[in-house]
């Protein structure tokens, strides 16, 4: 049994919905409920009552609910603790493949600079794997975006913020303009960031707001395949705007949106969790950062 499938499960106890929790997890319902499905044939129960619109627990599900409130709880203070007896003194970050663009490089190196006793890891993984991960307590904090975090569940230090803007190929009819409203965009083809990161969730809730479902050309997790494609004039792109300055193509124009969308870049970690010294001095080194 994995730790995080015992997460999973009390996810969706207390929020009463794959749906809920599986949006709440940043993983996909079906992998969720094959997790879940899972568990159950090697407990030899099953945990939720189906059969009705809204799921509940089992009786199994509510006597396995306590000890996983157990098992949970014991395996978070076990990891602070066997954290002392490591030879040296470690943290692990991970974050979103946006480092260098929010310079968060260089707060990386002063701090190992300023802490150089401290083992640091960093990872970067798609925002839809590192809520999981974290709170399953793989990594001591995350740099994510804020945008459909739970505030009630996590603490949260700006690190850095940013919008949206029109990525326009330097040849499209509307690449003189000084701002453009979303709505001018609804017969334009759309390249975006894949489904799974908040930039396209984001992309996407902003375009319907705006009363039209955007059509989807092509979709990457590379910033260069988009704009190569906003170039060859194969369609437009919504991105943020440091994250266009730092790949700027010669080919491609960013347009002020006249709607403001806006992300934040935080540092993040379960409330309920206790930070080790070495997490601490991390997010004190980054609170206290100047910017």
């Amino acid at each position: 049994m994995e730790m995080k499938v015992v997460n999973f499960f009390l996810t969706v106890a207390e929020l009463g919905s794959f749906s809920a929790a599986a949006d709440h997890l940043y993983i996909s319902q079906s992998s969720l409920s094959k997790q879940i499905i899972a568990l159950e044939k090697e407990l030899g129960v099953t945990l939720f009552d189906r059969s009705k619109r809204s799921i509940a627990l089992t009786e199994a599900g509510k006597t396995f609910r306590k000890h996983a409130y157990q098992i949970n709880e014991e395996y978070k203070v076990m990891l602070t603790n066997l954290k002392e007896y490591k030879r040296a003194p470690s943290l692990s970050i991970v974050a979103i493949p946006v480092i260098a663009q929010y310079g968060i490089t260089s707060y990386i190196a002063q701090f190992q600079s300023t802490y150089p006793n401290i083992q640091l890891v960093m990872e970067e993984r798609e925002a839809s794997t590192i809520l999981p991960a974290l709170s399953a307590h793989q990594f001591d904090l995350a740099f994510i975006r804020n945008n459909y975090l739970d505030m009630m569940h996590y603490e949260l230090l700006e690190v850095n913020s940013d919008k949206f803007v029109v990525a326009l190929s330097t040849k499209h009819h509307l690449a003189a303009r000084t701002s453009i409203s979303l709505p001018e965009l609804t017969n334009e083809n759309f390249i975006m960031f894949d489904k799974g990161t908040i930039v396209h969730e984001l992309a996407v809730e902003a375009c319907r707001k705006a009363g039209f479902e955007p059509r989807n050309f092509y979709a990457s997790l590379r910033v260069e395949s988009i704009l190569g494609l906003v170039a060859s004039q194969s369609g437009v792109a919504l991105i943020m705007e440091k994250n266009f300055q730092y790949h700027k193509h010669p080919d491609v124009i960013a347009i002020p949106l006249v709607e403001i969308i806006e992300s934040k870049i935080v540092l993040a970690y379960p409330k309920e969790k206790k930070l080790s010294a070495q997490a601490n001095n991390f997010w004190e080194f980054i609170r206290d950062y100047p910017r």
